[in-house]
């Protein structure tokens, strides 16, 4: 009976192993049958050849759907969903970006080593941003005539007068992302580069191109009564606004001083006074440029309290600004004559300014900057329908160029003078010039004040 029943308890195991066995083994292909599928859907969704390349666009997303394990049990490692690929969307056509709302003008005039190089570019935007600087003008076009980066205008580039390292468009976004208007510097009319690739645009004196400086240095000047230099000027401004600059501005816009120097004119026209030439570019430029360029110049000091164009230069205040947004008197007391009986700007006697006789300008220079405004603000005012605004340049170095006693340093209370001189003339934009950028940074008020 005892062998009876182990028989019988034998079997009975063999049979519930097996049934075990059984349905392990169902669930086992059941599972396998499902990854096996999964893997041929996935498979087959794949439109990638063998190298790579997509041929028919989106793919397939497959999410599989996997039967969770009996709790307690291991889930096993689910295949995963392949990312969709998207067919790229074409290209919307790019729409510039607006140019930021920029205050009145607190400027200084940057030298092209110091915005072409990145350590010194970072320097004055840190400034800009840590002071009332708001603005720089930085050269277009160089007191030597050379474009400061790479230009595609053909001539140009057939004269060699271009930097072909420096890219302006990424100099300029640098400056606008942080909020600081880029005002560019033309220097127009005197060019030592295309006046010898071009000669024919060339002011010239006995036959040969007139040289200014006097002791064969090659200073040479684009002659302003010819339309053809009037071109190359223009096609220089179009290709600056098409990058960027936010403000176009013309110095050297004269012809060179008669009274220092001999030369021929190509165009003058008897009875034709000289200002009217430099009139009728501005115009020619204002006519070719888009709507709404800004567009100044700077002129000389004298200008503002001189109704004679001295020099005959080309600078008239009551009528050179009919085309311009600003002009940008230079205001440098030091530029002014004064009374040493010789060396720099002597006369003997000194300058007379809104009726205030001055022998040593350089010292006064909040009264320099106030008064020889106040007459210009006067006369500009006095000229109907004309809207030209004012925003001087004034002096950010020191002239120890000058006789000895007839000059002063000028460090943060000469910078404040002229400044408050600027406002209580009223007006509200300045610029300072520094020819070697060693500005007296401390002058500037922090950002808010």
């Amino acid at each position: 009976m005892e062998n009876k029943k182990q028989m019988i308890n034998v079997e009975t195991g063999k049979q519930k192993k097996k049934t075990v066995s059984i349905v392990v083994l169902t669930v086992l292909v059941l599972l396998s049958l499902s990854l096996l599928a999964l893997y041929i859907r996935h498979s087959s969704s794949d439109s990638r050849d063998g190298n790579g390349a997509d041929r028919s666009g989106a793919l397939n997303t497959i999410t599989p759907t996997v039967t969770p394990e009996p709790t307690g049990a291991p889930y096993p490692t689910e295949i995963p969903a392949e990312e969709p690929s998207v067919t790229p969307e074409p290209s919307p056509t790019a729409t510039p970006a607006p140019k930021p709302e920029f205050q009145p003008v607190r400027a200084l005039y940057l030298k092209p080593e110091s915005f072409q190089n990145p350590t010194t570019l970072d320097h004055y935007i840190d400034l800009a941003n840590r002071t009332e600087i708001n603005a720089y003008v930085i050269d277009i076009k160089s007191d030597w005539g050379t474009i400061t980066y790479r230009s595609e205008i053909e001539d140009v580039r057939a004269a060699k007068a271009c930097r072909d390292d420096i890219d302006i468009r990424e100099i300029i976004k640098k400056f606008h992302d942080n909020n600081i208007r880029v005002i560019g510097r033309v220097v127009t009319f005197k060019d030592s580069v295309i006046t010898k690739y071009k000669p024919e645009l060339a002011i010239h004196h006995d036959g040969k191109l007139f040289d200014q400086s006097g002791n064969g240095s090659g200073v040479y000047w684009l002659d302003a009564t010819r339309k053809e230099s009037w071109d190359y000027i223009l096609a220089i401004v179009r290709e600056a606004i098409d990058f960027g600059f936010d403000e176009i501005q013309f110095d050297y816009v004269r012809f060179p001083e008669t009274s220092l120097y001999k030369y021929e004119l190509a165009n003058l026209e008897e009875g034709k006074e000289r200002h009217e030439y430099i009139e009728e570019f501005l115009a020619y430029i204002r006519k070719n440029v888009p709507e709404g360029t800004i567009l100044s110049a700077d002129i000389f000091g004298m200008p503002l309290i001189s109704s004679k164009d001295y020099g005959e230069i080309g600078q008239t205040l009551e009528s050179i600004g009919w085309n311009l947004d600003y002009i940008s008197p230079m205001i440098y007391p030091s530029h002014f004559a004064n009374s040493a009986p010789r060396g720099s700007m002597a006369n003997g006697v000194g300058q007379v300014i809104n009726g205030i006789k001055f022998t040593h300008p350089d010292l006064y220079p909040y009264e320099v900057v106030y008064n020889t405004l106040m007459v210009g603000k006067r006369r500009i005012e006095s000229v109907d329908g004309y809207n030209v605004k004012c925003r001087p340049y004034i002096q950010g170095f020191t002239a120890d160029y000058l006789p000895e006693g007839y000059w002063k340093k000028y460090g943060v209370e000469e910078y404040r003078a002229q400044i408050q001189a600027v406002y209580d003339a009223g007006y509200e934009e300045w610029i300072f010039w520094n020819a070697r950028n060693n500005y007296v940074e401390e002058a500037f008020l922090p950002e808010g004040q």
